[in-house]
């Protein structure tokens, strides 16, 4: 009988760009412009400076096209690159199971270039796309009792499987390569949930799209025969058991018709993946009841029990001091949702972090979980309520599918709103205008080459 990795490998060469329907597709190229609006975001963070710079040290190729600078790295570095940019502003998607929390875009980068690298057709990558989606989306839904950030296991371990199976099937690996691809990549890449508890560091954007893009490397490999271990995933010590406590891990197979894809949230604010319901209800309260911060005199936060009890919640997020700690604190989001009306990214930078009117309202909230918000939690929703107390009364708001939310989606122009916003001062009007039209007809592009080329657009640097 064939192994876990060996038939993840069989389903990530035996998918079709026809298996996947109009529906896939459509939302495919949706979380595609998106990831690629945080990508511009993010290309002027000082993470992602230091990685380019890194990467001009190491590197003389020309193989895959860096976002926005109109310069190329090969295709690993370049994966990295662009995949830090992505990552940097936590605006990227995301994705609920029991084991694990998934941001599945922190694998386009590296699917991207191995596409481009490979002269592959729009239609190729966006398979490749959501090959790698659809098998990194089962480690978040392995049936564990308990989800493994407190067994110490962080979620961009996941990365590693699934940029294996997209990379290879865009490098042209057979399923038994893509199977070797898959347990290299894996047997490697285990990250530790401290890496988000307390002070944040800049590892936040780095921790997934270092893991993804090594599974470059890991294909190149398995092409020219090196084998991986054929039972990483279910061997009395592999994954399993060593990672996740011993839980059944068959149901990490893709089984084909089954989209999960569909089931990712994206989100319209760069926060946290539990945050953009209470950022909603914050805003929407202060919009309804013309609320001044000086009259607030207490915000209640309710939320699911999950949200009160992670890893990365702590004292750290009471009163943040960068940007990493405070777009995954629920109180300091919160608070600017109440004084500024919005949360963009410009709510994070220093004089935003050293507000003493967000200060204030931060000391004064509190936060708990709500039974039935956790019930819903655990049916994939993301759901919050914001209750803040005033002279002149309570008000209250309850957000259960925030924009964005899959029963809440984000429109096809709701994303392209988000991408020009972001792309804009980056590649100018009109050539952040060609990359909506040309993404939204990805599947004609005949060489990924062409379409990566419009991408590295000018240089910022």
């Amino acid at each position: 009988m064939s192994t876990v990795v060996e038939r993840i490998g069989a389903y990530a060469a035996a998918l079709k760009p026809e298996d996947l329907g109009a529906a896939v597709t459509d939302y495919a190229k949706r979380i595609l412009l998106d990831s690629l609006a945080c990508g511009y975001g993010g290309l002027d963070s000082e993470p992602a400076r230091i990685v380019r710079r890194s990467v001009a040290e190491l590197d003389g190729s020309a193989q895959a096209t860096l976002l926005g600078t109109g310069t190329k790295a090969n295709a690993q570095f370049a994966a990295l690159a662009n995949g830090v940019a992505i990552r940097y502003q936590d605006y990227n998607d995301v994705y609920f199971g029991p084991a694990w929390t998934a941001h599945p875009s922190d694998t386009i980068a590296t699917v991207l270039a191995a596409a481009e690298w490979s002269g592959r057709s729009g239609r190729d990558f966006l398979l490749g796309m959501v090959i790698a989606y659809e098998v990194q989306m089962r480690f978040s839904d392995l049936p564990v009792p308990k989800n493994l950030w407190h067994r110490g296991w962080h979620h961009t371990a996941a990365c590693s499987y699934a940029a294996a199976a997209g990379a290879g099937r865009m490098l042209g690996l057979d399923g038994g390569q893509i199977g070797h691809a898959v347990a290299l990549s894996g047997a490697r890449s285990n990250t530790l949930s401290e890496i988000r508890h307390g002070d944040i560091p800049m590892d936040k954007a780095l921790s997934a799209p270092i893991v993804a893009s090594q599974a470059i490397l890991y294909a190149l490999l398995a092409r020219q025969g090196f084998t991986g271990c054929g039972t990483l995933l279910e061997g009395p010590y592999g994954f399993g058991q060593a990672v996740a406590g011993g839980v059944d891990v068959e149901p990490l197979v893709p089984q084909r018709g089954d989209f999960r894809t569909m089931k990712i949230g994206l989100k319209p604010y760069p926060v946290e993946g539990m945050t953009p319901a209470m950022v909603e209800a914050a805003i929407a309260l202060r919009n309804e009841h013309q609320l001044d911060p000086g009259e607030i005199e207490s915000i209640r936060i309710l939320a699911h029990e999950e949200a009160v009890t992670k890893p990365s919640w702590d004292d750290h997020k009471f009163a943040p001091a960068n940007k990493e700690t405070a777009d995954h604190s629920f109180y300091y989001c919160v608070a600017v949702g109440l004084v500024a009306g919005e949360c963009t990214s410009e709510q994070f930078n220093d004089a935003w972090l050293r507000n003493p009117i967000v200060a204030k309202l931060m000391a004064v909230t509190t936060l708990e979980a709500k039974p039935e918000l956790t019930a819903l939690f655990k049916q994939g929703a993301r759901p919050a309520a914001v209750e803040v107390k005033t002279r002149r009364g309570v008000f209250s708001r309850e957000v259960l599918y925030p924009k964005g939310d899959p029963r809440n989606p984000m429109s096809w122009a709701d994303v392209t709103r988000k991408f020009m916003k972001q792309a804009e001062p980056v590649l100018g009007s009109t050539l952040a205008q060609e990359i909506v039209a040309r993404t939204n007809a990805i599947e004609k592009e005949a060489d990924m080459r062409a379409f990566a080329a419009r991408l590295g657009g000018a240089r910022i640097d």
